[in-house]
This record gives structure tokens, sequence and C-alpha cells, in this order.
């Protein structure tokens, strides 16, 4: 007999901002029979499929769940504590993690096996201090893991804009723990990235938000991604693009893959606002590279795009500290190798 999954309450909330609210925008009402013995409207009823298909469970499985959780939540007792297990184990589904590949990922933090025998089991184990080192690890906010708030993560500030070094100490820090790290600067579809003209609607401007992927390899052959949000930035302000283009340089000697990439507008948004974990909009935007931002640091590169622009930001005096930091900090890599 197959066991059908039944989704929690926290699930089908946070995917309220994920793939499947937006498939029930545009998916009709269904004239399938399907056995669901209770009268919704028929926008619900599509609602309630789009989340069935995605999460591979039965409208009814979904609905009681609805249920259950409103229930637990209006008695309160163990509904919190419930409700933070709940966010930890979407986490750990958003990454596509299997609970022996979370083991392998959290076992420094004292995780086993039997942590996860039961949602009581796994209670006992999230204290403040742990959620905050899985936080750490994440990329994502305390407040939201720990069931406080809904933002599920905001860029820390000092990520690169006025901050290249530190942008280069967290590069040479991913570069030498893990098998692979790529910088990718992710813009919406269709934005034009020649449009340099202050003058217009900033909205119509050209922005970018630096993402950080750290993959790890772990021991049972699966891996562990995680997604480190920067700031966002204007491409059309010249401060920003200089700042962005001094970061993206130091990234290609160090020999982090540097890329560019683009999101749907919804999903750009959802990223800005910290609405949905990084992984699970970025997972549903897998593609190929879409641009290069390397081609606007690389002069000499046969593609090379505003290789004046670049020779004058090089030659700035403004910036000659910040080159040297980045001269010194290589040396020190290539001596630790």
């Amino acid at each position: 007999m197959t066991t059908r999954l039944v989704p929690s309450l926290q699930e089908i909330l946070y995917r309220l901002v994920g793939a499947a609210s937006n498939a029930s925008q545009n998916q009709p009402a269904s004239n399938k029979p399907g056995r669901f013995p209770v009268v919704v409207r028929p926008e619900t009823r599509a609602f309630l499929e789009a989340q069935a298909e995605y999460l591979g469970g039965s409208i009814a499985g979904v609905a009681g769940a609805i249920l259950d959780g409103v229930a637990m939540t209006t008695q309160g007792g163990t509904g919190a504590l419930r409700g933070v297990a709940e966010r930890f184990n979407i986490l750990l589904k958003e990454h596509d993690l299997s609970i022996p590949g979370a083991v392998d990922a959290l076992a420094d933090l004292g995780f086993t096996l039997a942590d996860f025998a039961s949602v009581e089991a796994l209670q006992l184990k999230l204290s403040s201090s742990t959620l905050r080192s899985v936080a750490d690890r994440f990329h994502v906010k305390y407040d939201w893991l720990s069931g406080k708030n809904d933002t599920v993560f905001s860029p820390a500030p000092g990520t690169w804009y006025k901050a290249m070094e530190a942008a280069a100490d967290t590069l040479s820090e991913a570069k030498r723990s893990c098998v692979h790290a790529e910088l990718a600067l992710y813009v919406k579809k269709g934005i034009d990235l020649e449009m340099i003209d202050d003058e217009q609607g900033l909205s119509s401007l050209p922005h970018f938000i630096p993402v950080l992927t750290r993959t790890r390899d772990l021991s049972g052959g699966e891996a562990l991604e995680t997604y480190e949000v920067w700031g966002e930035g204007r491409w059309s302000y010249w401060r920003c693009r200089e700042h962005i283009k001094l970061v993206v340089h130091f990234a290609y000697r160090l020999g982090v893959h540097v890329t560019g990439r683009q999101l749907m507008p919804t999903d750009y948004d959802l990223l800005i606002n910290g609405s949905a974990l990084p992984a699970t909009i970025l997972h549903r935007n897998p593609g190929a590279a879409t641009w290069h931002p390397d081609d606007y640091v690389l002069p000499d590169s046969a593609v090379a795009k505003a290789p004046d622009e670049w020779k004058s930001l090089i030659a700035k005096p403004e910036y000659a500290d910040t080159v040297s930091y980045f001269d010194e900090m290589l040396k020190r890599e290539r001596a630790r190798r």
C-alpha cells in the first residue's frame, strides 16, 4: 500500500509564496470528480489541487492538514514548538536533503538519526543555540526558524557595497571551505544592463542581487548547497557598478566561478523581500548563465564590455587600497595551497 504524503499546515502556508500558489492562480477549477466531501469555492479547490499535486498528496489530506493545524494553533499547547520543528523540516526539504543527508550535514551540531525518529525527539533537539547555528549555516533568520516572524532571511549589511574587502574575505573563506563556490548576479528577466541613465524611473533601472552559493559534498553522495544572499545593487548607479565590478574581478582571480542569471520578476521580488527560502526560488531557476559579469572586468577579452570604464576604474586612486588588499590576499591564498 502506497503512503500518501500529508503536508503540515506550516508547509502549506510556506508554499503560499512558492510554486504551488502561483500554479493555483492560473489553474481552472477541476472537473475531475475526486473524493472531497467539503463544499468550497472553485478557486479554493483549484488552490488545494495545486498544493496537493506539488506536495504529492491528496486534496483531502491538504485540507485536513489545514484544519488540524488551525485546531492545534487555537488550542495552544505544543503547537508553537511543533511549528519550529516543521520549519526546520521545510528548511531541510527545500535544500534537497534526506534525513541521513541532514544528519551528515549537521553532525557537528550534534544531530543523530535518533533525533529524527519523531517530532517529539526533534523538538528536544532544537534549542535556541542549536537553531542559531542552523540559521547561520543556511543563511536564514533565526527569528523565522524559531517561529517569531515570517521573514525568511535578509541580506546582511556591508556584504559588498562600500565593503569590497569584506566581500573578498567572504569569497576566500568560501573557496577554502567547500568543493565549489559560485558568485551569481541575478537580474530580472528582460532587464537592459545597458540602461545606465539614472534619470529614468527607479523601477525601470537595472538592479542585481549577488548570491554566493557554497557546495559541500556529504559522505552519502548527497550535496549541501547553501545560498548567501547579499544586498541588492543598482547597475545603473556608477558607484554600485564599480564596486561590484571590483568584487567580480577579485572572485575571478581567486578562482570562484562567476556567472549572471535571470529571474522572473515575481521570483526576483520574493528573493529581495526575503519572503521565501533562496533554495526554493533558485531551485526553480536552475538554468544556464544568461549573461557574464566577468565580461565587464576583463578588458582584453574578445567580448569585453565597457573596457574604457574598467580601465578608468582600476586606475582611480580611491581604489588603490582595495586593489592592494586584493593582491595581498591572493598572495596569502596561493601560499596556503
